[in-house]
């Protein structure tokens, strides 16, 4: 059974309840206005008829006094009987066509009252019995019975109207229940629905409910919810997309250096090897040859821990890193690169650099991305100019080369992501620096004149912004 139906049959009960409680509050009015009505007809008769006897009863006129009965009974159509009894209180006259009932006298007693009404359960139905006394200080008494059929013809009259009148209040009710539960239930379903196309992970759809109460209420934030949902989701995808562009981009310099690596290391294992060679034709080793193979084993243990610091996978940790020897470790690592190109590097880095707080991995592939582009640039070779400076706020690190330099056109386009101008390249190194450096708060731009070289500055805050 689905809401509507609910709502549908709940409203039909509700309004089937109303209906017959104010049928019977209403059939409980007009039967006690009826018969307050009856009691005051049955009183005044009783009144009037009781003057009008008074003198025959005391002179003993039967005939006078059952006529006068009779002729009362002909007039009011309402009345079943009448009868009057004597000042000792015998029966006296009536007006029963077969006799007087025997226990006439004991059905309405007056008693030590003037007056009284009793409600009499007879044969022919209910009968008020209004008894009325024509002579104080004796038993003579004037009863009529009147009959309560106008009330039972109005309860019937109220029967034959109100059981059409309340089917068509169960209609009425049932048809506004059924358009009224729509207001209700359309929304409703538009919800669920809404609530389908969530779960199916399609954020940034909005539920078309235009209200002004708490389902319009309800609406606009569904609708905000889609939205922030749909934005952290762009977030989460552009952060995944960054993430494997970063390893793309890493793997690219990964192969750039690992000629200089494989160079690298070449030298002081082919002293090593010569060192061995000769310690077995001569196992006497000297002071000397211990010293040659310890500084080479720490040379080859210094160039992989740079190496592998470089490749190593880190989640997004910050902590003080010292300029100067992080551009250090990173000329180790492009050293064969640089050699090879017949390059210079020329340092004016200032020894009390400040601190910065970063990410080491990322800053380190920042600046190794510099200057292998600085040296890509300068293919005859060349000088690479490193410097440094800072002020209360930033410190800057300047990397200069003295290739073609980038031409006018290009210089928006170099921050672009698979932008390049290079025969082999994934044209992600630059815009992935870029990015590094403005998440970490800081700025990276670039000077260039066509022949005079390019200048790259990365600019970082001396404060973590995020802190």
């Amino acid at each position: 059974m689905n809401l509507r139906t609910k709502i549908t049959f709940l409203n039909t009960a509700v309004a089937i309840s109303i209906a017959l409680l104010l049928i019977i509050s209403i059939r409980g009015v007009v039967i006690n206005a009826f018969r307050d009505e009856l009691r005051t007809k049955a009183g005044s008769i009783a009144g009037n008829l009781s003057d009008r006897i008074a003198n025959h009863i005391l002179l003993r006129d039967h005939f006078q006094t059952a006529k006068a009965l009779n002729e009362v009974m002909a007039k009011e159509r309402d009345l079943e009987y009448i009868y009057v009894t004597s000042e000792e209180g015998n029966l006296f006259a009536h007006t029963f066509e077969h006799g007087a009932p025997p226990d006439l006298l004991s059905w309405n007693p007056l008693a030590e009252e003037s007056m009284h009404v009793m409600l009499l359960d007879t044969e022919k139905g209910y009968i008020r019995d209004a008894g009325i006394r024509v002579f104080e200080g004796t038993d003579a008494e004037l009863h009529i019975g009147i009959r309560e059929d106008s009330l039972k013809k109005t309860l019937q009259e109220m029967r034959r109207i109100s059981f059409p009148l309340i089917a068509l209040v169960i209609l009425l009710g049932v048809a506004a229940s059924f358009v009224l539960s729509r207001f209700i239930t359309d929304p409703l379903k538009k919800f669920v629905e809404f609530t389908k196309v969530l779960g199916r992970g399609e954020f940034g759809e909005k539920v078309d409910v235009r209200y002004g109460d708490e389902i319009g209420y309800l609406a606009r934030n569904f609708n905000r919810l889609s939205m922030e949902l749909k934005s952290m989701q762009e977030k989460i995808e552009e952060a995944y997309t960054y993430t494997h562009l970063l390893q793309a981009e890493k793997l690219s310099s990964i192969g750039q250096i690992s000629a200089g690596l494989a160079h690298e290391l070449k030298n002081p294992m082919t002293t090593l090897k010569m060192l061995f060679q000769e310690f077995k034709e001569q196992p006497d080793m000297t002071k000397e040859d211990a010293e040659v193979i310890s500084r080479e084993i720490e040379k080859i243990d210094s160039i992989l821990t740079n190496f592998t610091g470089f490749l190593k996978q880190k989640s997004f940790h910050k902590s003080k890193i010292n300029l100067n020897e992080l551009l250090e470790r990173v000329l180790s690592l492009a050293t064969y690169d640089i050699e090879n190109a017949g390059i210079t590097i020329h340092r004016e880095l200032i020894e009390s650099l400040p601190e910065i707080n970063a990410d080491r991995s990322l800053m380190d592939h920042v600046f190794l991305n510099l200057i292998i582009n600085a040296v890509q640039a300068m293919p005859s070779g060349g000088e690479i100019r490193i410097s440094g400076k800072s002020d209360d706020t930033h410190v800057e690190i300047m990397i200069w080369d003295q290739g073609t330099g980038i031409p006018q056109d290009l210089h928006e386009k170099i921050f672009d992501p698979f932008f390049t101008t290079k025969d082999k390249g994934t044209g992600l190194g630059l815009s992935i620096a870029y990015n590094i450096v403005k998440s970490h708060g800081g700025t990276l731009f670039f000077n260039s004149e066509a022949g005079k070289g390019t200048l790259f500055t990365v600019r970082m805050p001396l404060e973590d912004k995020d802190e």
